[in-house]
This record gives C-alpha cells, sequence and structure tokens, in this order.
C-alpha cells in the first residue's frame, strides 16, 4: 500500500515505524490546519481549542468544602500529615462551593414507619412472659405454701453455777465428849454395821488418862520384846514393814503424791499384826499378860459411858458435815427458788425449823445408794429447758466427771433460771460425796428432723405438722426441741411417717 499522496511535501520527521503492538500506520493532522469537527469528532491527533472557563458566583465555601489534590506520580511513596485544622476545612485556598448532584425532579422516597415492628417485638415478649414467667410464679406461689422435712442435729452446750443434792441424813448426838470411828471415811457399810462409837460427856478425863497409861506401859514392853527377839526373821519382817508404813505416811505430810487416809489405815494395820504376833509369841510371860488385864478392866469401866452407832441403811459413810443435809435434800429441793439456790451457791444455809442444841455434835452422815440431783443456774437465761429431756452433765471439781441428767423442771424468776436436774448414776455418788457447790456444763447432742417454723400447727394442745400426700393432708404430732423462728428441730412422736424429704402444709 503506498502513502496518500497530496499537494503537499512530505514530512516524515514524525514518522514512527510500525511496532507489533501499535497500528502500522499513524495518521498525523496537516500541518497549520484549524481543527475541524468530523461526524463530532475532531481530526486524530489535532488539538481541540480550549473551553470557555466557567466563572462561579463569588461565596464563601463551606467548612466540610472537598479540596481536589494533585495526583501523585506513580510509584510514589505516600507521606502522611498530622492535619492542623478541622477535617474538612478548605484547603490551598479554594474557595468554591461543595459539589452537590443536580435535581433530578423526581420526589424523595419515604420511609417506611417501624411502629409495626415495635408492636410486634412487644406483643412477643408478653407472649414469652406468659409462656415462661407466669408458670413459674405461680409454681413458686404453689411452694411457698409447702415445705420439707429435712434430717439434721443439734447439738448445744450450756454452763452455770451448781448446787449438788443427794440422798443423805445425819446422826448426831448431845454431851459427846469423845468419839471412836469405826467405819472407815467414804466406806460402803451395809445395815446394821457399827459406824462409831461416842463417849458421853458424864465420863471424866482421869479414867482416859489411866487408860493411857496401861497402854504406854505395854508399848515400852514391847519394844524389850521385840529387841530380844533379834534372831526371829517373821518379827523383823513386820517391824520392817511398820517402819516402811510409817516412812510413806511422812513423805506424804511433807507433799509428796498419795493418799494419806490411806496409808494411816495402812500403818495402823501394820502396828496391830506385829501386836498379836508379840501377844501369840509370848503367851507365858506373866508381866505382858498383867498389862493386857489392866488395859480391859479400865475399857469395861469406860464403856458404861460409850454408846455405839450401826447403820440404818446401807449406803455411805462420811463423817464430814457441811450443813446442808437436814435443809437440803432429795425430798426438799424442789421447793427452792433460783434466788435460794443462788444464796445457797453463796454459803449461806438454809434455816430449818428444826431445834438444835449447842450440845449437840454431828456424829456422821449416811448417804443412801439412790438418785441425786444438780439446781443448776444457767447462765444461758433464754434458753428454754425442755422437762424430761437427758442431757451430759459435766461437774467440774477435783475430779471432773461426766454423767447423765435428765430435766425434771425449771424456773425462770428475778433474772435467773433455775434448771433442776436428777441424776439416776449411784456409782457417781462416791466422786460428789464431798461436792456442794460447782461449775456445770450441760451438753446436748440429739439426731432431729428439721421444718420450717410456719409447718408446726397447734391441734388440740399438742404440737404437730401436716403431711401433704397424695392420698390427702394428716396431722402428725412432734416434739419441738428448738425453734429459732425460720426452722425448728423436732422429734416425731411416731418416726415411720415423719421422715426426710416429706413435704409439709405450711401455716
Amino acid at each position: 500500500m503506498q502513502p496518500p499522496q497530496d499537494q503537499h511535501p512530505a514530512d516524515y520527521s514524525g514518522y514512527m515505524p510500525p511496532t507489533p503492538e501499535g497500528d502500522r500506520w499513524v495518521q498525523r493532522p496537516l500541518p497549520n490546519q484549524p481543527y475541524q469537527q468530523i461526524n463530532g469528532q475532531g481530526m486524530p491527533g489535532q488539538v481541540p481549542p480550549p473551553a470557555p472557563v466557567y466563572q462561579p458566583p463569588e461565596q464563601t465555601p463551606p467548612a466540610y468544602a472537598y479540596t481536589p489534590q494533585a495526583e501523585a506520580p506513580e510509584n510514589a511513596q505516600q507521606t502522611y500529615q498530622t492535619p492542623t485544622q478541622p477535617y474538612g476545612a478548605p484547603q490551598n485556598g479554594f474557595q468554591g462551593p461543595a459539589y452537590a448532584p443536580p435535581a433530578t425532579g423526581m420526589p424523595r422516597a419515604r420511609k417506611k414507619s417501624s411502629k409495626g415492628i415495635y408492636i410486634a417485638l412487644i406483643l412477643l415478649a408478653v407472649g414469652l412472659a406468659v409462656f415462661f414467667i407466669v408458670p413459674r410464679l405461680l409454681q413458686q406461689r404453689r411452694n411457698a405454701a409447702y415445705g420439707y422435712v429435712r434430717s439434721g442435729s443439734m447439738s448445744a452446750r450450756y454452763t452455770g453455777d451448781a448446787v449438788i443434792v443427794r440422798s443423805e441424813k445425819v446422826y448426831t448426838q448431845d454431851g459427846v465428849s469423845r468419839k471412836d470411828f469405826v467405819a472407815e471415811e467414804g466406806e460402803r457399810v451395809q445395815r446394821g454395821s457399827i459406824v462409831a462409837t461416842i463417849y458421853k460427856a458424864g465420863l471424866s478425863t482421869k479414867e482416859w488418862d489411866t487408860l493411857q497409861r496401861y497402854r504406854d506401859q505395854i508399848k515400852a514392853y514391847h519394844k524389850v520384846l521385840i529387841s530380844s527377839a533379834s534372831s526371829d526373821t517373821q518379827m523383823l519382817a513386820k517391824m520392817t514393814n511398820v517402819r516402811t508404813k510409817a516412812m510413806e505416811v511422812q513423805q506424804l505430810v511433807h507433799g509428796a503424791q498419795g493418799n494419806i487416809s490411806r496409808q494411816e489405815i495402812l500403818l495402823a494395820k501394820a502396828m496391830q499384826d506385829q501386836q498379836i504376833y508379840i501377844k501369840q509369841k509370848y503367851p507365858d510371860d506373866q508381866k505382858l499378860s498383867r498389862l493386857y488385864d489392866d488395859e480391859n478392866v479400865q475399857l469395861q469401866k469406860i464403856s458404861t459411858w460409850t454408846k455405839q452407832f450401826a447403820a440404818a441403811t446401807e449406803g455411805l459413810v462420811s463423817f464430814y458435815t457441811d450443813g446442808y443435809e437436814n435443809a437440803l435434800n432429795m425430798l426438799t429441793y424442789t421447793d427452792f427458788s433460783p434466788a435460794q439456790v443462788r444464796s445457797m451457791y453463796n454459803g449461806q444455809i438454809p434455816i430449818t425449823d428444826e431445834t438444835v442444841s449447842r450440845k449437840t455434835e454431828d456424829i456422821y452422815r449416811m448417804v443412801q445408794l439412790e438418785p441425786w440431783a444438780v439446781l443448776m443456774l444457767c447462765n444461758e437465761t433464754d434458753w428454754t429447758p425442755v422437762d424430761g429431756r437427758s442431757y451430759k452433765l459435766l461437774i467440774e471439781s477435783f475430779d471432773n466427771i461426766e454423767v447423765d441428767a435428765t430435766v425434771e423442771s425449771y424456773t425462770r424468776s428475778g433474772g435467773e433460771l433455775l434448771v433442776r436436774l436428777l441424776v439416776n448414776n449411784t456409782a457417781a455418788l462416791q466422786n460428789v460425796l464431798y461436792t456442794r457447790t460447782c461449775q456445770v456444763q450441760l451438753g446436748e447432742s440429739v439426731n432431729t428432723l428439721l421444718v420450717p417454723s410456719r409447718a408446726i400447727f397447734v391441734q388440740n394442745g399438742r404440737k404437730g405438722v401436716v403431711l401433704a400426700t397424695e392420698g390427702g393432708e394428716y396431722w402428725t404430732g412432734v416434739e419441738v426441741v428448738s425453734d429459732d423462728g425460720t426452722n425448728a428441730y423436732v422429734i416425731p412422736d411416731n418416726a415411720g411417717v415423719l421422715f426426710d424429704g416429706v413435704p409439709l402444709r405450711l401455716f
């Protein structure tokens, strides 16, 4: 194909060879030719004339006017600067108005109302509340009208001051010059056993001095006979036993641990065994026989002024008294008020109607092996004991002992709570034989059932609960051990009816 021919000389200075990517020929406009429109387009390669510049009216652009920025060259690194003026403020001095789309003449579409959605959501929430919440409230209301039995145990401890009461009697005698105790202190004796021998006041001291002189002569002659029997091994053994018992008594007197009364009894028995052996070893000794005869004659003379006391009943014998025995015993202990018991605890002996002579002396007291009592002034005055309830009673004395005690009765007056306790353990009397006042602790630990306090219902004067069973509602009696207003510890009258998990009616 030949290049087009025209009347102008050809200028190939701008000629570019064809490339694989571009057109083979490039048409250029004729030089010095005006811009022409051909089918609405100019000649390819010819620059169109500049368009008239639009001059908008002067006005202050808004703060949010957009300012065009010159495009960065390709592959140029982008940088960020800290803004020094509010977002949307005019930049680079551009003062033109913000761009706004032209009006189309079509009416703006109205937003659809959401009231229907809100109403539907509210109705849905109400429906859910009716379906889920209301049945639950009804169930809670039904549950509030009923409770359940729970298993449990209750323990408590109460402390206080106490006065010990025993079934005891004191035997007295007027005009006593001397007393010889035959029974041992605290010994359990049978009825008819000789307890003591007393000597009347008419017996002169001269008779006693004569008897003592004969006994001193016998003792001195025994020493002579013992020294002459150095080869008698049996005699030496009895002498050694007497000396050993005497040394043990001396050690107890100086503070050694042991029972000095018991040790004195052992010493007396060792000396008696030695005297009997000497009397049997020398039956033909005339001097020794004469001394024994003088002693017996003097004892017979004195015996006309003596009186023996035999035990009227079986029991524990004691030669120590405190003055409370006649007024405070098992026949009278329920008659005392809390104030009177407090006075006795402080050491004031009750006054009785019996007239006692100044010459009257207490010989011994006999404590019968019968139930005994404790008058307890409880420190927990707000406690309400249960008559007939058994507790563990700890008596704090020289030897602490624990026994079972039963509440006989109680009295609350003058800010004091007096609890009368009965103890059936007669074996423990030996431990409280010399105790009158002491500190005590009363412990309670019982297996009970726990029910709501509102479940307690009184019927015909008796406390009980109403069982809510499938077959109906039934009342059963209970004993309320403790009630704090919310829960009550109870013991059922019929354990086979009331047990853990049984529903109860609340009132």
